[in-house]
């Protein structure tokens, strides 16, 4: 049966990733070929929900890349594009690193270096719910926090591998991860983040920071009695100069959510993209009343539209040859047999969950890439929570808090290895020193989305 050629395919698949084969190229190959293992093997309906048979197979095998493409790039492609488009345009009229400015602030009054190192990792996660990208994140903070951190005493190493775990959880509206899996759990993303991840992620941040503290200060002493030393490395990268008002710029589309959500003002609607094109716009205003330049801030509208584009490449047609890859699975039979194991040998939530997120920290660790690991599964959620009794969001969470922490212990991570750059450290010994925390964030993330069930 070439149900069992799933196993094989997937180890084949984070085999080439791990190879720095492009990712979607594999996901998409990897897809196509288990479908046609299937049709071979008899399958007959494996184009996804909207899409008709065109009259040839072969034709049919691309059909299922132009369904999954225009229903993709209609709802959830928009949201990710306009806060990838959004993020940028934070960056470029210098509100992001305004925001971080004003957060690391007072860690320049903590005198304990463990303590700092605990704190800061608390403040960049909370930074992370309003720029949703790991290692955007991270080279802002190398510039803003690192510094401070190394400046009260903090091992350059500890600092760095405390930068590289700030976007570990994948907080909020912002992130494409936590937007997938609102999606594949029939909510919106507001409450998704309300009433699913915070109460699970205020435990875990906790958790990890605690750990920082304890694990940063056994590897400094480990340091001191091999005589390791690291150096300050770091240059000085020019960053526009925005007035301090600018920082709450960043917020202001998770405030829209939440304030017009089930939380706040039921009487308007408002999604993620709209949010965001009026933050664009209060943005745009804003820069203006600063700037004085109407030329510059109409120009900058590029960057807006720029950044739309890169997360495209980089994060939507990832999604796209994710969901391709899972019509793979289907086609051959496997997520069949996964639900039905499940469903002969009894397994509950625990155990269901326990595979998945097994299954996605290998393929992160191996890949350095949390969205690939999490997009090409999360679709299984609904069925497994069907399957188990429960809601899928409860199924979805644990997958994608999952992804995002272990990501920053992979030391093939564009996050870890550009810490590990600015530390002087090999990206080896930098996810070393981020294993204990991330490990210990793993597992009290899936205790507690456990405690919701």
């Amino acid at each position: 049966m070439v149900t069992f050629l799933a196993l094989p395919i997937i180890f084949g698949v984070g085999y080439f990733i791990v190879k720095k084969y492009n990712t979607q190229a594999v996901l998409f190959l990897a897809g196509l070929l288990m479908i046609a293992l299937g049709v071979m093997d008899g399958a007959t309906d494996f184009i996804p929900k909207g899409g008709k048979p065109t009259g040839s197979v072969i034709v049919d095998f691309f059909e299922v890349i132009k369904v999954l493409s225009s229903s993709t790039l209609a709802k959830l492609g928009l949201i990710i594009m306009a806060v990838g488009g959004f993020s940028k345009y934070m960056g470029h009229i210098g509100a992001a690193n305004a925001m971080v400015q004003i957060a690391t602030k007072p860690l320049s009054h903590i005198k304990n270096p463990y303590l700092v190192l605990a704190m800061a990792y608390i403040i960049g996660q909370l930074i992370n719910i309003f720029i949703p990208s790991a290692t955007g994140l991270a080279l802002l903070l190398l510039v803003a926090m690192y510094p401070v951190l190394v400046g009260v005493g903090c091992n350059p190493a500890a600092a760095a591998a405390v930068v590289a775990t700030t976007g570990c959880l994948d907080l909020g509206p912002a992130s494409s991860a936590a937007n997938k899996a609102a999606e594949v759990s029939g909510i919106d993303v507001a409450t998704y983040f309300a009433s699913y991840q915070l109460p699970v992620a205020i435990v875990t941040m906790i958790v990890i920071a605690v750990l920082h503290f304890f694990s940063q200060r056994h590897f400094d002493k480990k340091d001191v009695e091999k005589g390791v030393t690291y150096e300050f490395n770091i240059d000085a990268k020019e960053q526009r100069e925005a007035p301090k008002w600018f920082a709450v710029l960043p917020v202001l589309p998770l405030m829209l959510l939440l304030i017009f959500s089930k939380f706040a003002v039921t009487s308007v609607r408002m999604d993620v993209v709209t949010a965001m094109f009026i933050a664009l716009f209060v943005a745009m205003v804003a820069d203006f009343i600063y700037t004085r330049d109407g030329k510059q801030v109409a120009a900058s509208l590029k960057v807006y539209l720029e950044g739309m584009g890169n997360v495209f490449t980089s994060v939507v047609s990832l999604i796209i040859s994710a969901q391709v890859f899972v019509v793979g699975l289907t086609t051959i039979g496997f997520i069949d047999l996964l639900l039905g194991s499940a469903a002969n040998l009894g397994l509950g939530y625990l155990a269901m969950v326990l595979i998945l997120v097994a299954i996605i920290v290998v393929v992160t660790m191996l890949s350095g890439s949390g969205n690939a690991s999490f997009f090409s599964f999360s679709n299984l959620a609904p069925d497994v929570a069907a399957q188990v009794g429960t809601t899928a969001a409860h199924v979805a969470m644990p997958m994608q808090l999952a992804a995002g922490i272990m990501r920053s212990a992979s030391p093939v991570a564009g996050v870890v290895i550009a810490c590990a750059a600015t530390a002087n450290v090999s990206p080896i010994e930098l996810a070393k020193r981020t294993m204990i925390p991330m490990v210990g964030g793993l597992v009290t993330s899936l205790a507690c989305s456990q405690f919701l069930v």
